[in-house]
């Protein structure tokens, strides 16, 4: 028999009931599968994730934002067939973004203002240089007042480009981020048409014309000569710094290209002489050279000198300079200053740009596919400055940064104890404490 029961919900909550009885059970696994679909639904509305990874969570238990979800196999009998699902929240995407449609070219590119402004309407494409007509290649910049007020009291900038979730119509996208609160977040996006020296410095130049204040006072990005000179010509007051887990995947790079990668694997005593180049960051900037000649002259580099000989060769030529025949070392490809640690350390500026690589993973695996439209793009990057702003609100109510695992902060605190004590160690003692606590 039909149950003369009614009860009225609006976004969950009851809005009114029937006065006449239900003529059956309670059915709870009903009310939870129908619970489990709103946010589904909720989830789809304010994430860019596919309905794949959407459905994942009637799997398991899954904790988004304030959501906890457990799906029971009384709860998921009662649920739609999976592929109902996926057409509901492939609905749910194509409603939260009716967007024009995608030019295939930097020309056929006509930004509507719904996508100039932020989710609360603020400006958010500070700048478009194709508002100037000046035939160059095209530069997006996206931040908002907000951020490049927080940008001039920011010290210590990080940046770092990506290739992968930048639209197909440009080529990278670039981000500079700053710490607030002991976190490191993106302040200021820009969509560039390639990565010579030139836009680079087109860029920096427009970043410093939005606010005249910005002074940062070191900056930190990968080993990327046209944006280490760019830099340098805007900001010419700016410490540069590249960054060490870069400076250390390249020295890796040339451990196995060298054919020593075996070797560095199997004995351990060898990887920890190896290591001592890199240790080499850690000592203060003018006595790096001495360092590295003494290392030299030690009996493990004197009985593998011809082994090592490539290896050193390419290491002399990119981070320490060639010796000439006066005695005296030619520029390397990248001056010690740009990859030395030492002032970094003893002064708690983060020494790598994991962070910002971190963020930009993250950011990639919240577009899910390779060159989608720029319209879905900059949906993302509008939620992704919402969220930031609502992280820096917790963070000046109290809530606590994330904090690093406790080995990260162990190695951290003795790399800094020996460079706090090396005027009183012997700089091989001091190289092998440092080498012994790298990865």
């Amino acid at each position: 028999k039909k149950c003369p029961g009614r009860v009225h919900v609006e976004k969950g909550e009851v809005t009114k009931e029937s006065k006449r009885e239900h003529n059956h059970r309670p059915d709870r696994s009903k009310i939870e599968a129908k619970q489990a679909i709103e946010n589904m639904k909720k989830i789809a509305k304010e994430t860019e994730l596919s309905s794949q990874v959407v459905l994942r969570y009637v799997e398991r238990v899954i904790k988004y934002k304030n959501i906890l979800i457990i799906i029971t196999k009384s709860v998921a009998s009662k649920l739609p067939g999976i592929s109902s699902m996926k057409k509901t929240i492939q609905r749910i995407h194509q409603k939260e973004i009716m967007a024009p449609a995608n030019p295939r070219t930097l020309d056929e590119l006509v930004i509507p203002t719904e996508y100039k402004t932020t989710i609360d309407g603020k400006p958010f494409l500070l700048y478009d240089s194709n508002d100037e007509k000046s035939g160059k290649p095209r530069i997006s910049i996206y931040s908002t007042e907000e951020n490049l007020n927080l940008m001039t009291n920011c010290n210590n900038w990080y940046a770092d480009g990506t290739f992968s979730s930048a639209p197909s119509i440009f080529y990278q996208l670039y981000t500079i981020h700053g710490i607030q609160y002991s976190n490191v977040l993106p302040f200021l996006f820009a969509l560039l048409p390639n990565e010579t020296e030139e836009t680079y410095v087109r860029l920096f130049e427009k970043i410093l014309n939005l606010k005249l204040e910005l002074k940062p006072k070191t900056f930190m990005l990968d080993f990327e000569l046209s944006a280490i000179n760019a830099i340098k010509k805007v900001f010419p007051n700016t410490s540069l710094h590249g960054c060490f887990f870069h400076y250390s995947q390249a020295l890796w790079k040339h451990i196995q290209d060298s054919g020593l990668a075996i070797k560095y694997r199997e004995e351990s005593n060898f990887a920890l002489h190896i290591k001592k180049l890199n240790a080499l960051s850690f000592v203060p900037p003018h006595l790096v050279i001495n360092a590295y000649e003494a290392v030299l002259e030690t009996e493990f580099y004197i009985e593998n000198e011809t082994l090592l000989s490539d290896f050193l060769d390419y290491f002399e030529s990119t981070w320490i300079g060639k010796l000439c025949r006066n005695k005296k070392r030619r520029n390397p490809k990248f001056l010690i200053e740009l990859w030395n640690c030492y002032n970094l350390v003893k002064y708690d500026i983060p020494k790598t740009n994991n962070s910002v690589e971190g963020w930009h993973n993250s950011f990639n695996s919240t577009l899910n596919a390779l060159h989608h439209s720029i319209w879905r793009f900059i949906e993302a990057l509008k939620k992704e400055e919402k969220l930031n702003r609502l992280k820096m609100h917790q963070f000046l109510a109290g809530t606590e940064p994330r904090q690093k695992l406790k080995k990260y902060k162990d190695t951290a605190s003795r790399i800094k104890a020996n460079c706090n004590d090396f005027e009183n160690r012997n700089i091989h003692n001091f190289l092998k404490g440092i080498a012994q606590n790298l990865s």
